[in-house]
This record gives structure tokens, sequence and C-alpha cells, in this order.
């Protein structure tokens, strides 16, 4: 059985805060945070949705990252905000050779 709390999916072995929120949106619909992969991570920082340093630290972590999207983007957008940016990063907004020119935003 999959465990159908945040708590619980984060006691198991393995298991972070990334896959955590992703179980609980997909698999029990529920929102209880914003995944961060990497394309989230990036591409937040990139459109300036995140700051580049975070308390002298220039090297924000996902979690981090996590923390100041839950702050602004409202809340029904947390479940779509990772698929949408997981296709955006692995189609437009590539890490190396990003096709700008391409990019409506």
């Amino acid at each position: 059985d999959i465990p159908d709390t945040l708590e619980d999916l984060l006691s198991l072995p393995g298991v972070g805060p990334k896959m955590a929120y992703l179980v609980m949106n997909v698999a029990w619909s529920q929102a209880v945070g914003i995944c961060v992969d990497v394309h989230v991570h990036r591409i937040s920082a990139r459109l300036g949705w995140v700051p580049s340093t975070l308390k002298g630290k220039k090297n924000r972590t996902p979690e981090d990252t996590r923390q100041l999207l839950e702050n602004w983007l409202p809340h029904e957008e947390w479940m779509d905000i990772n698929p949408l940016l997981v296709g955006f990063g692995q189609t437009i907004c590539s890490p190396l050779r990003p096709k700008c020119g391409s990019c409506h935003i």
C-alpha cells in the first residue's frame, strides 16, 4: 500500500520531499506542497520567481525553492506547476542551449 500522508511517505527509505509531494499530488490528488525537481528549480530561478541567493547562500536548495514558490503561487496552481515546468524545461528551457527564441514568456 502507498502511504496517504506526507509524513508517512517521508518516513520511507529513499523517499525525499520531491517524490513525496509528487505522490501526494498524483496518487492522492492532494496538493499539500509543490513538487520541485531540477526543472522547477532551474526555471523558477531563470524566470526570477525565486531569488538567486537565499540567506547569503548562492545555491538555494530545491526545498528553499519549494517554500518560496508556495509563499506566492496560489494553492490551486500547486499541482499543475510541476508538469507544466517539466515539459517546458524538456522542450524549450533546457539547461544547455535553451531555445529562448521559441519562448513566449
